[in-house]
């Protein structure tokens, strides 16, 4: 899951943040409290996770995805978003997952707590569809389009066996109409049983209720994402893909993030999960040793350990990618976020 910006719009994702450390150097002594509580005091166990399509499109055996769920339960992972798919140009989702029903079996006899949520791509066309990561095509002001969206929702649920659907739409502008029409109309396919989720992009650390058209798919208001809350039951945050180059900095967007995010989906009634990075991948908007478990960790118990901040709003964190999740990176999780080792 790569979010995608523009070189124009990595500088202005720099200077927000510039902005908002520079903000939190002249209040942080007011709103910070004297003793900083550790992310255990926060950690409730309601974490997640994205996985790779490997456990989807390839078999595995029921000692291998034993060993899955074990490694979750034990780092209190309690969403797993499953890659299965992405829908293509031709209009319609890869056959990537034909497994899928047998890992979902084996899934729930090993990890029967363990919440698994299917993990689709729509690569979406916005301005032209010109994107720093190749070209968007879904356009979700088509009817047809969104159609395809939910039937497949629908299935994956009542064929493969997931307990819920996790959207990933992405480059998504704010206020889009057609984005809630598309959360709708999945939610009317799935039914009210199934669990609905979404990965979102950042939301404006400053200002965040005021309406500014022009950042586009950069950054959502704190009023459209209430849009959004509402018509799901979980948000999960891409923090990642900063473009920002130094640990302390990310920890500073971070930290602003939880503040704004947090008091815009107080009382919206979806559970709301932070994403932590773990990629190895160097691109443009993103640099491992920046933006990394440690960085996003310590940013997000920042976060709720500020005074503006509601952290009862937060529910968890969400782990991105668990396929380059070292162990190393475990450990940084175990200490900082469960408070073990």
């Amino acid at each position: 899951m790569r979010s995608a910006l523009s070189r124009p719009a990595a500088a202005l994702a720099v200077l927000l943040v510039a902005m908002a450390a520079m903000a939190g150097v002249v209040r942080g002594c007011v709103l910070r409290p004297a003793a900083a509580l550790p992310g255990s005091h926060y950690n409730v166990g309601a974490n997640a996770a994205w996985l790779g399509i490997e456990w989807v499109n390839e078999a595995h055996g029921e000692v291998e995805i034993a060993a899955l769920a074990a490694q979750l339960r034990a780092h209190q992972i309690a969403d797993a978003y499953v890659y299965v798919s992405y829908l293509r140009p031709s209009g319609q989702f890869g056959e990537t997952f034909a497994h899928a029903r047998a890992f979902t079996r084996a899934m729930n006899a090993a990890g029967p707590e363990i919440r698994l949520q299917a993990w689709r791509g729509v690569p979406l066309r916005v301005g032209g569809g010109a994107m720093a990561g190749g070209p968007g095509h879904a356009d979700l002001g088509d009817a047809s389009t969104r159609g395809t969206i939910a039937a497949f929702a629908a299935r994956v649920v009542r064929d493969a066996g997931f307990d819920g659907v996790h959207l990933d739409p992405e480059p998504a502008a704010e206020g889009d109409p057609h984005l809630l029409a598309l959360l709708e109309e999945v939610r009317a396919a799935v039914g009210r049983d199934a669990f609905l989720s979404i990965a979102t992009p950042r939301i404006r650390p400053l200002l965040w209720e005021a309406g500014m058209p022009a950042v586009g798919p950069l950054f959502w208001s704190g009023a459209y994402y209430r849009e959004v809350a509402r018509r799901v039951d979980q948000v999960a945050l891409m923090t990642y893909d900063s473009a920002l180059p130094v640990p302390w900095l990310y920890r500073q967007w971070g930290r602003f993030q939880v503040i704004a995010l947090s008091r815009a989906l107080e009382g919206a009634g979806a559970d709301v999960l932070v994403g932590v990075p773990t990629s190895r991948e160097r691109t443009f908007t993103h640099v491992p040793s920046a933006e990394s478990m440690s960085s996003g960790l310590l940013g997000t118990i920042d976060g709720l350990n500020d005074a503006a901040a509601r952290p009862r709003a937060i529910t968890g964190v969400a782990v991105y990618p668990h396929w380059e999740t070292t162990e190393e990176d475990w450990r940084t999780y175990r200490r900082l976020w469960l408070g073990a080792d």
